[in-house]
């Protein structure tokens, strides 16, 4: 999947990447094609709003290859921070895709979860407006925790199948949390977590007509049908959006205005690849910095992002870091930031970012960590990077700085 392509905008502490359908459906064909295993996620609202609530889960959907934007609100708050996303990409738009995929170029798509009466259903919905796609299998297995699912007999049925494309409806956290668990031991390129998007493929749940859905208002109407159920699920997702955009939003306002773009300063230091930001970072660095990224695994490098000339980060140069972060942990690579400005570390915390970073004082403390230098402990100074007010609804962080 060439990420280098792939714009993202960071939208409540999540990755969110910028592609229209097309486009999204272009990146699951490189990321078959890549001989590698790549996970999906389609976020909403409630989605964001359990990330804030589990670092765990946050840690997994930022290790996907892409996060699909499926929710209005993801739209309204990009463009609130004058980074719009393209279009929403939900999941059950998707996979009538991925069938016409599948029967273009016969990929095989294994459904795992729902039931199999539903199941069964939306497999005869897509083999009938798309023929000749390759649903190669289906299991559906019996409602229980995630600790006490059978992965071993669901692994097995996958393995037997040999899928293309993985579609998993267990709903949010749990599908995400069980990929990502069962991550080495799955041998299929693309898998994708749809939530309930078989229910209204197998016409269960009635989808919003495409005027509705183009007024962005697809979640009034599912409201409508399902008002016990959604109704205080919707109630827990405004109220955790209120809590959170207001302060993104003032936090992004008290940086310095923005200046001259700058490029990207490059040098290798030993072992260790050094990329020095300039005073504002945006997207239009992604590609330089995702670059350099797979440059230093390349080379057999850790990767160190000097920070101390950027005064200000727009919510997809957020991405850019979230992005490089991806690439260089996919390898097990040491990546660092080092020498933040207090403006960024706030940025960073607010947007529910702060945890997911190794954080290091000076460029230096930064380049002897990243090449494995031993230090003794007394040589050592570590010191809180966070402020002492934390907003109400987003976790503390824990995230230390290190010095030496």
């Amino acid at each position: 999947m060439d990420v280098e392509r792939t714009g993202t905008v960071a939208l409540f502490g999540l990755p969110i990447t910028n592609v229209t359908m097309p486009e999204a459906v272009g990146r699951v064909v490189e990321a078959i094609q890549s001989g590698r295993t790549h996970q999906i996620a389609t976020a909403n609202l409630d989605f964001a709003r359990n990330s804030l609530r589990d670092p765990q889960l946050q840690q997994v959907i930022c290790e996907c290859s892409m996060v699909l934007p499926d929710g209005a609100p993801m739209l309204w708050a990009s463009r609130l921070l004058g980074k719009p996303l393209k279009e929403r990409v939900t999941g059950v738009d998707m996979i009538p895709e991925l069938a016409r995929l599948s029967a273009e170029r016969g990929y095989g798509i294994f459904l795992l979860g729902s039931d199999e009466e539903t199941v069964l259903a939306a497999s005869q919905v897509l083999a009938k407006k798309f023929p000749g796609v390759k649903i190669v299998g289906r299991y559906s297995p019996s409602v229980s925790p995630l600790e006490e699912m059978d992965d071993e007999r669901m692994l097995e049925a996958i393995k037997q199948a040999k899928p293309e494309i993985l579609l998993v409806a267990f709903g949010n956290p749990k599908q995400e949390l069980w990929i990502h668990r069962n991550r080495s031991k799955l041998k299929v390129p693309v898998s994708i977590g749809i939530g309930g998007a078989l229910e209204m493929i197998a016409g269960n749940v009635k989808r919003a007509p495409k005027w509705v859905q183009m007024l962005q208002m697809e979640w009034f109407f599912r409201m409508v049908q399902e008002p016990f159920r959604l109704i205080p699920r919707y109630w827990r997702d405004a109220a955790a959006l209120i809590r959170h955009l207001p302060m993104v939003l003032a936090v992004r306002q008290l940086q310095p205005d923005e200046v001259e773009q700058g490029r990207l300063r490059v040098r290798d230091v030993g072992a260790v690849r050094v990329v020095s930001t300039p005073a504002t970072l945006s997207g239009e660095h992604c590609a330089g910095l995702v670059r350099e990224a797979h440059g230093a695994i390349d080379t057999d490098r850790g990767l160190v992002i000097d920070m101390s000339a950027t005064t200000r980060v727009e919510a997809d140069g957020l991405g850019c870091l979230l992005q490089a972060r991806r690439v260089m942990l996919t390898m097990q690579s040491q990546f660092w930031l080092a020498e933040i400005s207090r403006p960024v570390q706030r940025v960073l915390q607010f947007s529910a970012m702060l945890d997911l970073f190794q954080i290091a004082t000076s460029t230096s403390a930064a380049v002897a960590i990243a090449s494995g230098a031993k230090v003794e402990p007394c040589t050592m100074k570590f010191v809180p990077t966070t402020q002492p007010m934390v907003m109400p609804g987003v976790r503390r962080s824990s995230t230390e700085a290190i010095e030496v």
